[in-house]
């Protein structure tokens, strides 16, 4: 029987992970993290590298590490010249991503990794059963639920005319970039993906959004990581009116002002071609996608989708609910307690976590909130 069992090896299971044996809660011998690829924040990784991304949107403070100014010692000890930029310190992704390398190389973080997909989760006793679709079978203290956001790709109603299947940011590891390219949508991995194509592609590329870029730093004001928001979210008993604080507050689609500049300068060089407006119809001609929109009418040979996810549950887990009977909001999601338990032993992080954190569950600086009350029980 292991100690601890996290699903899911990415930015939040890792952090909870690794703060767990940086101070020393638990041994490494008790810990196992559940991911279906090879490495720690391997589905981050992938995403990152192939929309393009150099720096965070996050600032200097937020990472993984207890300390929060650990960072910006790693970026002198390392010497990273370019380490930060702009007024918030934003991270180099390369740096961040390596000072998360050298701090599960410190904790052998590699050790505790088992590859594979949970197929279910049962309440026995005091203990929690998980099975992986090998037929493995684990016995666990306690579990912490880092399932992320990106497991059910949303995909606009009129891609049903698509004779192929959709590409999406997550759920491909690599695009076709030969022909013309249209990346659908407006937020940061869309401009992130067709500001990267557009600057290696000799093809000309296309961005398609449905509203003017809206230009924010962060997805939410600062404001929700202490008491000016977050007291009025405590406070309040309704979880609908939770959930409602929660999608206001998020900045959905929005981009930071530097990479709003950077479109804008792709755009007059004439390497990237922004369209705004609703696509109307679309015909997939075979070698070309037409794309009618209620502007204009344009010609492609592949659209590259980066229209978020859809805010659904692994169907495991909702048979997990039924079993536990496990208390949920109207929205579905869970309601943890001020621990993030959401059971006696069951934990939870990320977007599971959002009606007890608020809009920077899902972030970076979430993953820091929960490792935190997780770690001091």
């Amino acid at each position: 029987m292991f100690e601890w069992v996290i699903i899911g090896g990415g930015v939040h299971g890792c952090s909870v992970a690794t703060r767990l044996l940086l101070q020393e809660k638990t041994r490494k011998e008790d810990v196992v993290i559940i991911d279906p690829h090879d490495h720690p924040m391997e589905k981050w990784k992938t995403l990152t590298s192939k929309v393009g991304m150099k720096y965070l949107r996050s600032s200097s403070v937020h990472h993984l590490h207890p300390d929060p100014y650990n960072l910006r010692k790693y970026k002198k000890q390392k010497e990273y010249t370019k380490g930060f930029v702009g007024r918030y310190d934003r991270p180099m992704l390369e740096m961040f991503n390596n000072h998360c390398e050298d701090m599960f190389h410190a904790v052998d973080l590699k050790s505790c990794w088992e590859k594979g997909k949970v197929r279910g989760l049962w309440k026995l006793n005091d203990v929690w059963k998980i099975q992986l679709d090998d037929g493995e079978e684990m016995i666990a203290e306690n579990v912490v639920l880092a399932v992320g956001a990106t497991e059910y790709p949303s995909i606009p109603a009129w891609a049903e005319g698509l004779k192929r299947k959709p590409v999406h940011v997550f759920s491909h590891d690599t695009f076709q970039k030969e022909g013309e390219v249209a990346v659908i949508g407006g937020g940061m991995s869309a401009v992130h993906l067709a500001a990267s194509l557009a600057e290696t592609s000799e093809k000309p590329v296309h961005l398609i959004k449905r509203h003017p870029f809206r230009i924010k730093d962060f997805d939410s004001d600062p404001g929700w990581l202490g008491p000016k928001y977050l007291n009025k979210f405590n406070e309040s008993t309704c979880y609908i009116k939770r959930r409602d604080m929660i999608r206001h507050a998020r900045n959905k689609g929005s981009i930071t002002r530097d990479l709003h500049i950077k479109a804008n300068r792709l755009e007059k060089k004439k390497m990237l071609t922004v369209h705004t407006g609703e696509i109307e119809k679309v015909e997939d001609k075979g070698m070309e996608i037409q794309l009618s929109l209620d502007c204009c009418t344009i010609e492609v040979n592949e659209c590259i989708f980066a229209t978020g996810s859809e805010q659904k549950l692994p169907l495991w887990l909702k048979e997990t609910i039924c079993q536990a009977d496990l208390p949920c909001a109207p929205c579905g999601f869970p309601i943890p307690d001020k621990n993030l338990a959401w059971a006696s032993g069951l934990f939870v992080t990320g977007p599971l976590a959002e009606l007890e954190i608020g809009p920077a569950a899902r972030n970076i600086a979430g993953a820091r909130k929960v490792a935190e009350r997780i770690s001091a029980l």
